[in-house]
């Protein structure tokens, strides 16, 4: 194996601090010398940029499944690597995968989950949510959720640099998408508009700011019992039942049927000279005993054994998420035609653009990239 110290870059996000965690200590249990740097968010893209155009010196970095795969190996930025299946959730396996080579390997799933607390729906409606709940479901729980509670009926994780994904399952729920089955833009569809119609009437049920709700926040607002309501990722729930949750056991789950996932994963850059020996540390890492430990950290899996071993209360929702989530298509220069989708929608949802002027104008300037 070549020598030397392998040099991973890794998004910071709860999910991942499970790697670096001493007590779960599983670079300790790695035989090799690693170096396992954790950027933030507002840092990850350009420094993974650098890596993978050839001016860093990482040999693995992390990417968002199948988000940036098609365009990150139709540019010659990834190198294909060794894929043993074995029990990764199909839906997952086949993610890790662009023409039939693999480039990628697992380490979370971040799909769309509905938390809630029990009591409180169930004094307003009755009963609890059904395991997968359609988007005119979420509403119409928020309307009367609303009615009862106010403004703390939910809270949306709607600021401008999570609003498409956030927004993506109201887009689809008439029927609608952003992209059609090629990758080519149909936000501007009558369906689609209606779609973020919806999700912005939702604006009216939730916490004051919720424009300005990221991760961080949504996880405060369903710790702290701030919203009786909210969507977020799956990537997510082990940090928001773990730290200083109140009352855990009132949390239910659901999700959308027009849900979407993204796995998050290891990859290896196409130029490092350590091939091999990123090959072993990314084995090593979506192993079975490695997946069930950082699994606890992030609550989000990637293998069958996890999910029969957890006890996390949302596991059999987010496994039925994971089958049956719809991914975006395979979409080049991906990352700047979703920017305009994440520009536009917020602008709609802030009140400065119609739906229809928002989702017709990012239609529009989306099919001028070539």
């Amino acid at each position: 194996m070549e020598q030397g110290i392998l040099k991973v870059l890794a998004v910071g996000d709860p999910a991942v601090n499970g790697y670096l965690d001493k007590k779960l200590g599983i670079l300790d249990g790695y035989k090799e010398n690693v170096e396992f740097q954790i950027v933030p968010w507002s840092e990850y893209y350009d420094k993974m940029m650098d890596s993978l155009t050839g001016s860093g010196d990482y040999d693995i970095i992390m990417a968002a499944g199948h988000l940036w795969l098609s365009d990150f190996v139709e540019k010659g930025y990834l190198a294909e690597l060794e894929l043993e299946e074995e029990d990764i959730l199909p839906a997952i396996a086949r993610e890790m995968r662009y023409q039939d080579k693999a480039y990628l390997s697992p380490s979370f799933c971040d799909g769309h989950m509905i938390v809630y607390r029990k009591s409180l729906i169930y004094k307003v409606l009755g009963k609890e949510l059904e395991p997968v709940i359609t988007p005119q479901e979420y509403l119409d729980t928020a309307k009367a959720l609303a009615a009862v509670y106010g403004r703390k009926a939910v809270a949306m994780k709607a600021d401008s640099s999570e609003i498409f994904t956030d927004a993506l399952p109201f887009l689809r729920m008439y029927g609608g998408d952003a992209y059609d089955s090629e990758g080519n833009p149909v936000c501007g569809d009558e369906k689609a508009i209606r779609g973020l119609q919806s999700y912005c009437e939702c604006k009216s049920y939730a916490l004051e700011g919720t424009e300005t709700f990221a991760n961080e926040e949504i996880a405060e607002a369903i710790r702290k019992k701030k919203a009786v309501m909210a969507v977020t990722w799956s990537g997510q729930l082990g940090a928001v039942w773990e730290n200083g949750c109140l009352e855990p056991e009132d949390l239910g789950f659901s999700t959308f049927s027009t849900a979407w996932n993204v796995t998050w994963s290891f990859a290896i850059c196409q130029g490092s000279r350590k091939r091999e020996a990123a090959n072993d540390f990314l084995r090593y890492l979506r192993s079975s005993v490695v997946d069930c430990k950082t699994g606890k950290v992030s609550g989000a899996p990637v293998r069958e054994s996890s999910y029969q071993k957890g006890i996390d209360p949302w596991f059999p929702v987010q496994k039925m998420m994971i089958e049956s989530a719809r991914p975006l298509p395979h979409i080049i220069r991906s990352g700047d035609k979703n920017a305009i989708l994440y520009k536009k929608i917020y602008q709609a949802f802030t009140g400065e653009l119609s739906a229809r002027e928002a989702m017709e104008s990012a239609e529009r300037e989306i099919a001028d990239i070539t």
